[in-house]
Parts: C-alpha cells; structure tokens; sequence
C-alpha cells in the first residue's frame, strides 16, 4: 500500500472523514446518511463520494461537500480519491468494496461497514486490510467474526443503527416501501418494472378506505409518475411506517431494522436480489415475520443460490411474465390481499430484533470511528 500523503501523520484536532456507500439498494447509503449526521459534530472535515441513487439520500449538511462520480471510470474514480486523499484521514464505506480498495491504494486509511457479515460466502478482502471493520449485527454475525482470525483487533460489532421509536400508531394509510431495488445487476427499466408490477398488486389488494404512501428512489419515482410515489428522507420514512396501518416492503436489512425501529406489521415482498429472500427466510424461522411473499408463492420459483447476476436475470424474466399475464397480476394481488388480511391488529413482530440485537448502533459505530482517530494521532 502506498504510504499516506500527509507522511502517516494526523495532524487534524478533529476528524475528515470521507463517505461513500455501495450503490446496491438503499440500505447502504441510508446507514452511510445516518451515520454522518451522527458524526458531524465532532469532525473537522465531512463528505461524500459516490455516484447514481446513493446521491438521493446525502445533504449538505451534514457533508460540507458531495462529490458525484456517477459514469466515472476506475482510472478517473483513482484519479480523484488520490488527488482528496491528503484532506482526509479516514474513507468510510458502506459496503463498496471496490471503492474502498481504490480508496486503500490512493494512500487513504479505510474503514467497512458491513450490514452483510452474515451473508458473504466469504468476508471480502479489504474488510481484512481496513483499519476499522464495523460489522452490523444479525444471526450468525458473532459466530463468523469469532472465526475469522484476520479480523481480530480491526472488526467491531454494532447493534442496528436504529433507535427504537415511539410506539406503532396505526393511522390510515398503508406504506409501499419499495427500497433496495437498484444493483449493477439490473437495468433501471428492471427495477421500474418491478415497481410498477408491486404497486399495481398492491393496489388492488388494498382495504376500502386505506390510501397510498409509496416510497422509492427519484428514479423509479420519475418511471412510475403517480402522485403517490415519492421519495423521503430516513426521518419521514420512520414516521410514515410509524403511523401506517401496515407496510408492503422490500426485505432489505434496512427496511427489516426500520420495522423493527417503528413496530410496523409489515408484509415482506417478492426478492429483488438474492440476499432479500434469505433474510426474509431467517425473520420466518425465528419468528419475527408478520407475512412474506415470495416467486414460489404464484408458482414462479426462483433458484436464489445462483451467482448474483443470474438471479437478478431470472427475478427480471418473471418480473417480465407476471406483468404480460393479467391471471397473474390477479394470482399476485390475491395472495397479496390474503397475506394482508390480518395485518394492523397488533404492532409487528419485526419489533422485537431490538431485544435480540439491541439498537443505538449508529451512536457506537461513531464512537468506534472516534476512538480510531484518537489511536492514529
């Protein structure tokens, strides 16, 4: 690795930290927005760096600057963290593993947030060369982590960066919570597709005098055109689930630990990716899943052990099938419908992960970041 611009030495009497999140869903960029707003009042220097929908969701403040990188090249992406590197004492990233190596060899100390320890066939590479390896807790996290010899001294495990909120009051509207849907595995028409098919099952399967709140990205919400679909903040995003009378959401990690935050009964929809249906599975096993929706369901199965690449194409082939068979579309609503039928009685069961897995991560992962600074002077 390149010795650092400034000599190895931090000279700063607070921290710069540069911030980037994996353009993969929203999960990332959501913990990565948290974060910063967390650590803003004790740095010196705050930013951003990334590119596509991970900008919906970074504002100035807390960064004092957002780079945009969308369409940059690995060359031009290596170009422009060597060229920041000396202003900078730590580069934090949610999970863009490729970025974070890039940023490790422009001379940057680099720091992992990892909501998916539990899920990678094996920890990636640059989690084991970081300076600080944070990893969200979930089932298996402290069993892997214990294994794993290379993280010892570099891994620090954190609850969700949740807190839990007031309790569920249920109002009159149902949350269409359709996060996570972008990946370098799909095109942006997929992800609309997937929207509009969701959105439409959703509707028809909605009791008489309960409205619409959806949220998604600008981009899908551009595709989509209705006067229902937007895109909110994270504090809107807790408020609309808080008072939903129940929520149809993506299985994101994100959107799990949020339902767990808000106590919203919360209907899980079909896979989006390969790692969605696996935590959904995990929430059913330990008994901490309201109701869950998946391809099988309508008898469209899809094979979630493939590569990454090869479930999105077979999620998309039957995202394309459903949309073109209006005796889907009705199989899709009807099951959504049964599923719903009882929800809104009692607050989720997503509420009780915060006993098991605890909550004010956000707070502890920057108390890891500060007291990693304090080390390095």
């Amino acid at each position: 690795m390149p010795a650092r611009p400034n000599g190895g030495h931090h000279t700063a009497a607070a921290p710069r930290l540069l911030f980037n999140a994996q353009p993969f869903g929203f999960g990332p960029a959501a913990a990565m927005a948290i974060l910063a707003a967390e650590l803003a009042p004790v740095c010196e220097r705050l930013a951003y760096i990334g590119g596509g929908h991970t900008l919906d969701l970074q504002k100035e403040p807390p960064y004092h600057a957002v780079h945009d990188t969308t369409g940059r090249s690995r060359d031009e992406l290596r170009a422009i963290l060597r060229d920041m590197a000396p202003r900078y004492d730590l580069f934090i990233t949610a999970m863009d593993f490729e970025m974070a190596e890039l940023a490790r060899h422009a001379g940057l100390d680099v720091a992992v947030y990892d909501a998916l320890t539990w899920y990678w066939p094996t920890v990636p590479d640059v989690a084991h060369e970081a300076v600080l390896y944070l990893a969200q807790d979930f089932f298996g996290v402290r069993e892997r982590v214990a294994a794993d010899p290379a993280l010892r001294g570099r891994a620090v495990i954190v609850p969700p960066v949740i807190t839990r909120g007031r309790e569920w009051r249920p109002g009159r509207h149902v949350l269409v919570d359709l996060g996570g849907l972008h990946n370098p595995c799909w095109l942006p028409d997929d992800a609309v597709a997937y929207a509009r098919l969701m959105l439409t099952a959703v509707r028809a399967s909605v009791p008489p005098g309960l409205s619409l709140i959806v949220a998604t990205s600008r981009t899908i919400a551009a595709g989509l055109d209705a006067p229902d679909v937007g895109t909110y903040d994270h504090a809107t995003m807790l408020e609309l689930m808080g008072t939903a009378a129940y929520a149809c959401m993506t299985s994101g990690l994100g959107n799990i630990y949020d339902a767990a935050a808000t106590g919203v009964p919360t209907l899980w929809l079909p896979a989006a990716n390969d790692s969605q249906p696996a935590q959904a599975r995990l929430l059913c096993r330990h008994g901490y899943c309201d109701a869950y929706l998946d391809w099988a369901d309508i008898g469209l199965p899809v094979d979630y052990r493939d590569p990454t690449p090869v479930v999105a194409q077979a999620i998309s082939r039957v995202v394309r099938e459903v949309s073109d068979e209006q005796r889907l579309q009705a199989l899709l609503a009807g099951r959504l419908a049964e599923l719903t039928a009882g929800l809104g009685v009692t607050a989720g069961r997503a509420r009780a992960l915060t006993d098991r897995f605890g909550q004010g991560g956000t707070r502890q992962a920057a108390e890891a970041v500060v007291r990693w600074f304090e080390r390095s002077r």
